[in-house]
């Protein structure tokens, strides 16, 4: 088939075509026999599967509406809670939260030792050893006894 037949043809067989096309197909199909035997073979093929359809629209039997209906009530509603009861979300739930302790306690643990949180009772007596006693300070005294007047005389 030749490429001027080829361009516009499927509007030409659906009678789509605009005039200066379908001039243009039928000229060439009264000079070239094979495109013409080809494009008649399909127009005869088309006008087959014309006669092939049918007249009346197929309606649905009664039978398939109440298949339908029952399915739609055997199909139970879900609701948003349902999917917490499923086991692979309780698996996921399982994991994330060991994941989240896991990660708690690593920053605790890693805390702990940066800070030296863990008090041990001989590092609270070093810590108490290297304090400066009120003895040594007369204004620490003097600083203590005036705190004591303020607490007896608060109302």
């Amino acid at each position: 088939m030749h490429q001027a037949i080829k361009d516009g043809l499927e509007e030409y067989l659906a009678g789509a075509a605009d005039p200066e096309c379908r001039d243009r197909i039928e000229a060439h199909l009264k000079d070239c026999s094979e495109c013409r035997l080809e494009v008649d073979s399909m127009l005869e093929i088309s006008d087959l599967f014309v006669t092939l359809r049918s007249e009346e629209v197929p309606a649905p039997s009664p039978s398939f509406y109440a298949g339908l209906s029952q399915r739609i009530e055997r199909t139970e509603q879900r609701s948003i809670w349902s999917a917490f009861l499923l086991p692979a979300f309780g698996r996921q739930i399982a994991f994330a939260s060991l994941l989240i302790l896991a990660t708690l306690g690593t920053v605790l643990l890693s805390l702990e030792n940066e800070y030296g949180v863990t008090p041990n009772p001989e590092t609270i007596l070093a810590v108490e050893r290297e304090m400066p006693s009120p003895l040594a300070d007369p204004s620490l005294d003097r600083d203590r006894d005036q705190m004591l007047m303020t607490l007896v005389s608060h109302k």
